[in-house]
């Protein structure tokens, strides 16, 4: 995302957000790429951590970028195939992504969540996020897809070119 502003019949560069998003092919995989370093096995286990932050201080700090918006790493579970795979074979809990957004850019994003959640469930997992942000004075979002008629452990079925099909997390 970029913002300019119109001067007369020319544009002035006022900002950029730098956050690094994966894409929907397998290629494009954040956590994948994270997976590539020596001290990430796989990702949500030890070394992720601090993968993440790194990358997201590198974001964060580019030089002669005014920057807007999160300015981080984000890991948007049906958006990334890695993500989607691991989620897929449950070595991936929504409690590991909020783990990491304590050092990236956006919290717990595009996660499927069972239709029959209750309002008690997504209020404690919305003040895990808030209580976050807070304590890091930082904007985090909190992105989840209450899937109707689907429990923990089935797979969404969204027919949309914008999303990855995966395993709906439990909030147990």
């Amino acid at each position: 995302i970029c913002q300019w502003r119109a001067v007369s019949t020319q544009s002035e560069y006022l900002c950029v957000d730098t956050s690094l998003n994966p894409s929907l092919d397998e290629a494009g995989s954040v956590a994948r790429a994270m997976e590539a370093l020596d001290e990430v096995a796989t990702f949500g286990g030890h070394g992720t951590i601090a993968a993440a932050a790194v990358i997201t201080e590198c974001l964060q700090n580019l030089p002669g970028i005014q920057r807007t918006g999160y300015c981080g790493l984000m890991l948007p579970l049906c958006e990334d195939q890695r993500l989607a795979e691991l989620a897929g074979d449950g070595s991936l809990r929504i409690f590991d992504l909020l783990s990491v957004s304590n050092v990236c850019g956006v919290g717990v994003d595009t996660v499927p969540l069972p239709g029959d959640c209750t309002e008690t469930q997504l209020t404690a997992l919305l003040l895990d996020v808030a209580g976050i942000a807070d304590r890091w004075n930082k904007s985090l979002s909190c992105r989840v897809f209450p899937v109707p008629g689907k429990k923990a452990g089935d797979f969404t079925n969204f027919d949309s070119p914008h999303m990855i099909n995966a395993r709906i997390l439990s909030l147990a």
